[in-house]
């Protein structure tokens, strides 16, 4: 999937440079890592941010240092004797079929 991230100036805050909205859909790693997997936005500072997935998968923002994302995954797994419980997506699961679209405010 050729990523094709969209970066938009804001109104700017008193005192900071131009906030900038960044709006992509990536597709998800090959080989998930525990913990989640990391986005680079291109911005310098990413001051809040939100993610979503497709697929029957629940996505959430899990850390944010500087301008990347650290994005984790979940799904419902009801065969589980704990059913309707959302739990980490295991390592190594192959995402790469999934889409998350993140959109995140931020400074460059």
């Amino acid at each position: 999937m050729v990523r094709t991230p969209v970066i938009s100036n804001l109104p700017k805050a008193a005192g900071r440079g131009t906030r900038k909205l960044y709006s992509e859909a990536v597709a998800g790693p090959a080989s998930y890592a525990t913990g989640g997997f990391t986005v680079s936005t291109g911005l310098a500072t990413v001051e809040n941010a939100v993610v979503s997935a497709n697929g029957g998968y629940l996505a959430e923002v899990a850390s944010i240092s500087g301008g990347d994302i650290t994005v984790r995954v979940r799904y419902f797994d009801y065969a589980a004797t704990s059913a309707g419980v959302a739990v980490e997506v295991p390592a190594e699961t192959d995402l790469s079929g999934v889409t998350f679209r993140i959109i995140a405010v931020g400074y460059s």
